[in-house]
C-alpha cells in the first residue's frame, strides 16, 4: 500500500475505517493487535478496556508508540478471533476498539457484535 493511500485510510473517520476494516478483516482472514506479554489494552472515555485490533501488520505497527512501544504486531487469524478471542472478550465484557489510528481514536464495538459483523457479511 502506497503512503498516500495508507494516510487517506488513516484520515478517514472512525465509522468508515470501521468499515474499511471488516472488508479487509473478512478478504484476508486475519486481524491484528499489539502484544507484549499479553494483548495491549487501550481505555475507553468511561475507563473501560478496550482491545484495540487493526486490519493489516502496518497500520498496527503505526501504533506501537508512546505506551505501547514495548508492542509488536501479532496476527490473528479470523478463525481463531470469532471462535476464541472475541468469546473471551464478550465474557469479560472487554469491546474492542477498530481499527485504532495513532492519535488513539477507534471505534468501540461490543466484542459480540463484532463478532456478527464479521461472520453476518462473511458470505454477501
Amino acid at each position: 500500500m502506497s503512503d498516500a493511500r495508507l494516510q487517506a485510510v488513516l484520515a478517514l473517520p472512525p465509522e468508515r475505517r470501521h468499515a474499511w476494516f471488516l472488508q479487509r478483516v473478512r478478504e484476508s482472514g486475519e486481524a491484528w493487535g499489539l502484544y507484549a506479554n499479553g494483548w495491549a489494552l487501550a481505555k475507553d472515555a468511561e475507563g473501560h478496556d478496550v482491545l484495540p485490533l487493526w486490519p493489516t501488520h502496518v497500520f498496527a505497527q503505526l501504533c506501537a508508540t508512546r505506551l505501547w512501544a514495548a508492542f509488536e504486531p501479532r496476527r490473528v487469524e479470523l478463525t481463531e478471533l470469532l471462535e476464541q478471542l472475541l468469546p473471551e472478550l464478550a465474557e469479560e465484557a472487554i469491546p474492542v476498539g477498530v481499527f485504532f489510528n495513532p492519535e488513539g481514536e477507534g471505534w468501540p464495538v461490543a466484542a459480540k457484535e463484532l463478532g456478527s459483523q464479521l461472520v453476518g457479511h462473511a458470505s454477501a
